[in-house]
């Protein structure tokens, strides 16, 4: 068995690379691998924003991570300098209730992913 992590550095307004990269998750427990981690850096950051709502025709990128971390137990991590810059904030750092960074996405430093690929076999990045 192998053990991947996701770097995610994508918008999540390119859908292909969205799908592509969620069916690869996907795919890797069908064939018996571990996921164990997702990163999500740069504008790929913009994926744990929780108030993207998809209308009912479109790819609900959201949800389907949040699915993905059901079904796999991986960790969602989302890069905490990044997110901050791009307005995507935990309700550690919203000066009242506007916060849009809920679970099962957590907030990681890049030496938190870096201690974490240590654990991993393979890194793919979308």
């Amino acid at each position: 068995m192998t053990t991947y992590s996701l770097l995610i550095t994508h918008s999540p307004s390119d859908v292909t690379q969205t799908i592509a990269a969620q069916q690869f998750a996907q795919n890797l427990q069908l064939q018996g691998h571990h996921l164990d981690n997702i990163f999500f850096y740069g504008e790929g950051v913009l994926h744990a924003n929780a108030l993207n709502l998809a209308p009912s025709d479109e790819h609900a990128t959201y949800h389907h991570w949040c699915n993905l971390h059901h079904a796999t137990q991986c960790q969602l991590l989302v890069c905490i300098t990044a997110a901050i810059k791009r307005g995507v904030v935990s309700a550690d750092e919203a000066k009242d209730d506007m916060h849009n960074l809920h679970k099962p996405f957590e907030q990681a430093g890049l030496g938190e992913f870096f201690s974490a690929l240590h654990q991993c076999n393979k890194l793919v990045q979308f």
